[in-house]
């Protein structure tokens, strides 16, 4: 069951990463609202099983701790990927990550 378990992460994995590629390709552009959407559904997505697999390897009788712990890394680069693609942010917030990224 463990054997399955991995390959079903590492799918899981494979299609997060792509995700990167797919967001330079359609989300860099100005006219982007419709991939954005597209974006969070599958983000929203990605999260829903990434959370299932975090239930189950972060058990204390999980034994593959390396696998737990590349579980836990991923959900939370999907978390960021989230807030930065598609969380609103007031012009205060704005300005001051504008004024700290070009001083």
């Amino acid at each position: 069951m463990l054997r399955t378990f991995q390959a079903a992460v590492d799918d899981w994995e494979e299609v997060c990463a792509a995700l990167g590629a797919w967001e330079a390709q359609h989300l860099a552009t100005d006219d982007h609202e419709a991939a954005k959407e597209q974006h969070h559904q599958w983000v929203n997505e990605l999260l829903c099983w990434g959370h299932l697999m975090q239930r189950a390897t972060g058990q204390e009788q999980f034994p593959d701790k390396a696998l737990a712990a590349r579980v836990e890394s991923r959900v939370r680069h999907l978390e960021d990927k989230l807030a930065l693609w598609h969380r609103e942010m007031g012009p205060e917030e704005e300005e001051h990550i504008l004024k700290a990224a070009f001083p």
